[in-house]
């Protein structure tokens, strides 16, 4: 079984590793030394639960590596019946204004070294690669940053159809509408 420490390697605390989607087959890597589709083995979850034809998996600190992963809040890997892991959302943990500039900035820069500079996207996310990584930040009443990232696997649009909504409808609610 892959363990988080496995995973953890694959991705610098930056998560510059949400990046490596590539639009070609299924066997293509995924974030966090995953394929897209489906998945024999995975390392236990903080929490799972099932949403019709999706099944989240949930990573909260717990069950994370501190040091490979300083800045993380959670990974969510959600999971589709029919095409099997189809994304992956990172979500950072608090951080100060220059914390939250550090991190943006090397996000920024890995993905346009991979994929040209960013697009705009709704409701104020950056994406890059057509869409299938996303980037957005949110800020709390204190001041505090958390930016969310998410990947999406190439039958993320089918998993939507079967599942009668944008499956990224999921974290685009912790967005504010712009």
């Amino acid at each position: 079984m892959r363990s988080i420490a496995l995973l953890a390697a694959v991705i610098c605390s930056a998560c510059g590793g949400l990046l490596n989607f590539s639009a070609g087959a299924l066997d293509q890597p995924a974030p966090f030394g995953f394929s897209w589709g489906p998945l024999d083995k995975v390392p236990t979850p903080s929490l799972a639960t099932k949403h019709d034809n999706i099944t989240l998996l949930i990573y909260r600190r717990d069950r994370l590596p501190s040091d490979e992963l300083r800045d993380t809040e959670e990974i969510v890997l959600q999971i589709c019946k029919k095409e099997g892991l189809q994304q992956i959302i990172w979500i950072s943990k608090f951080l100060s204004d220059s914390e939250e500039n550090t991190v943006l900035g090397t996000i920024f820069e890995e993905g346009d070294r991979r994929y040209g500079k960013a697009e705009a996207g709704d409701r104020g996310t950056l994406r890059w690669n057509g869409g299938q990584t996303t980037v957005a930040t949110v800020a709390n009443d204190q001041g505090l940053h958390r930016i969310f990232m998410a990947s999406n696997g190439p039958n993320l649009d089918t998993c939507s159809e079967e599942h009668g909504h944008p499956v990224s409808d999921h974290w685009m609610q912790l967005l504010p509408n712009q």
